[in-house]
């Protein structure tokens, strides 16, 4: 049996209040697993698409060029909220892994350091592989909104890493409010901050609708296979720690 000492130890562990992996996907590793498969089978028919340049190419095509018009003839304010969708989705999701990272490197919990390490130079790398092998030319147009990329644009990569900052900082938090209203708002502000961030890339013209999907998928199966399986890990090294307290 575990001593009361290392089961109190184990409780307290979780109820601090501080920024904890709460453990959900460990506990439920189905729903990690088909949150994984759901977003790697649509990044799949996505990439399949891209990459034989399907029966979808026109209707993308035209998507974003209607969109592209509507937002040239948008008034300055809504061109300069849309702009910062980009600086949120660089230099916003910068910022919060390495404010992330201090923090847990600070507090040595390293479950939750690795986890952002992980979870953010991953993005990082897949992102240049994926984006270097397919080779997606961005939308040309005459007139732009903001500065012209000249990198290639499958999969969004402002989407992608808004997906794994914001699902995290929301895996994060929501456990440790008590209030049900408080949660639903970190989930909705979560959710509407990665919308906000995927649009404004689509408003730009800098992204095909397909490569906003993409990045929500890419991000959806990496930000749920990272923490599964590192929440699975740590939860192996405890039950081994546990059982030799117990001998």
């Amino acid at each position: 049996m575990i001593s009361p000492p290392i089961q109190q130890a184990k409780t307290n562990e979780k109820i601090s209040g501080e920024l904890r992996s709460p453990g959900l996907l460990a506990k439920h590793p189905l729903i990690g697993v088909m949150l994984f498969l759901l977003g790697s089978l649509i990044f799949g028919l996505l990439a399949y698409y891209v990459h034989h340049n399907g029966a979808l190419a026109q209707w993308d095509l035209a998507l974003v060029t209607r969109v592209h018009e509507m937002a040239l003839k948008s008034p300055a304010w809504m061109k300069n909220i849309m702009l910062a969708g980009f600086y949120i989705g660089l230099q916003g999701y910068i910022l919060l892994g390495l404010l992330l990272g201090l923090y847990f490197l600070f507090k040595k919990f390293w479950e939750e350091f690795f986890m952002v390490a992980i979870l953010f130079a991953g993005e990082g790398v897949l992102w240049h592989y994926y984006s270097a092998y397919f080779a997606r030319m961005r939308p040309e147009f005459t007139d732009r909104i903001g500065s012209v990329l000249h990198y290639p644009s499958f999969p969004s990569g402002h989407t992608f890493s808004a997906v794994v900052g914001c699902g995290l900082i929301a895996y994060l938090l929501v456990p440790i409010i008590s209030s049900r209203f408080w949660k639903a708002m970190v989930i909705i502000l979560a959710v509407l901050m990665v919308l906000f961030i995927s649009y404004s890339r689509f408003f730009m013209g800098a992204h095909y609708l397909t490569d906003i999907v993409a990045g929500l998928a890419a991000g959806v199966a990496w930000t749920s296979l990272v923490i599964m399986s590192i929440e699975l890990l740590y939860k192996k090294g405890d039950n081994k720690h546990v059982e030799k307290n117990e001998i």
